[in-house]
């Protein structure tokens, strides 16, 4: 339960209570900077397999690729509340095409813009996921949330701007509109996902979603290839392409979107949304070890990102101090 959803804080809590409370809360922090630190590593991976692999299927495969791996951990770590948990199928495959449909629009998305708006719409997945979930779940951000996005929104815009590429019009590719939905998406899934199946483990649930999203993501897959709009370099297959591929299923969505879904449960959307524009500063750590160093402004809007967090994430505490 998240103190969104209850209201509560740690200092309305019994002490053994507010201990357990506190802990909780960092075990979700630690989920998601895991999260983040994964998730960073998606935009050079698909960089590099882009110019051999159409972005349907790399969405698919993603998730095909997961099915084995989430079919063993159900079975060795998901038992945990299943039997008082009912699927009921509507509910599974509302999961599953909101999954899919993020997978996909965000990947076209990305390839169907310009690099510098593409970020900036992506940027905004604070405001978008406050939206949802006011609009969903009645939540109401508090005010160091909305001081933390005053920071984060800009400070991740501004850590992917190329100042070599800034005299170059932004324009509008076609594909803002994708990345939009897609966070709205993402956003109503991760509301849902927790309601729904609430006392479920977070194995469950992701492993359970992923299985309808790969339905969905092979059945855009082969009406792709029927509109002739797939290709794919199967007479060359790198060990590089399998590895990165492998690095996109299992770290990107087996253990990435489990610690997610953890993190949303005990944060709550609205703040852990907030956690997903750290993921700037992780791509750039990474571009770095590729011999690509960051910018004097890259490093500026990484650490205004990271300094939005720190101020909704400690606002509650300050609050009630002042």
């Amino acid at each position: 339960m998240t103190t969104e959803c209850t209201g509560k804080s740690a200092s309305a809590l019994d002490p053994a209570a507010s201990e357990a409370f506190r802990r909780e809360r960092w075990l979700g922090v630690i989920g998601l900077l895991c999260t983040v630190a994964i998730w960073g590593a998606t935009i050079p991976a698909i960089t590099v397999l882009a110019p051999r692999w159409d972005p349907y299927f790399l969405a698919m495969i993603r998730y095909v690729a997961a099915v084995p791996v989430f079919w063993l951990l159900l079975r060795v770590f998901g038992g945990a509340g299943r039997e008082a948990i009912p699927v009921r199928p509507v509910r599974l495959l509302a999961l599953g095409l909101s999954m899919a449909a993020f997978a996909l629009l965000y990947t076209l998305g990305i390839a169907y813009s310009h690099p510098v708006t593409a970020v900036i719409f992506g940027a905004s997945m604070p405001i978008v996921a406050n939206l949802v979930a006011r609009l969903v779940d009645g939540t109401v951000p508090s005010a160091g949330l909305y001081l933390g996005m005053a920071l984060v929104v800009p400070g991740a815009a501004f850590a992917m701007l190329d100042e070599g590429k800034l005299d170059q019009s932004l324009g509008v590719g076609g594909g803002e509109a994708m990345i939009v939905i897609a966070m709205v998406t993402w956003s109503w899934y991760s509301i849902m996902a927790q309601r729904w199946f609430k006392g479920a483990s977070q194995i469950r649930i992701t492993a359970m979603s992923s299985f309808a999203a790969s339905a969905f993501l092979v059945g855009a897959y082969g009406l792709a290839g029927l509109a002739g709009a797939t290709y794919g370099a199967w007479d060359d297959i790198r060990a590089l392409d399998i590895g990165l591929i492998a690095i996109l299923s299992y770290g990107v969505i087996v253990i990435a979107v489990v610690l997610w879904n953890h993190g949303v449960l005990r944060l709550g959307l609205s703040l852990a949304s907030l956690y997903l524009n750290l993921i700037p500063a992780v791509t750039l750590a990474i571009l770095s070890l590729m011999g690509i160093p960051p910018t004097l402004g890259q490093v500026s809007g990484a650490a205004l990102v990271i300094g939005g967090i720190l101020l909704a994430q400690r606002w509650p505490a300050l609050a009630r101090r002042r």
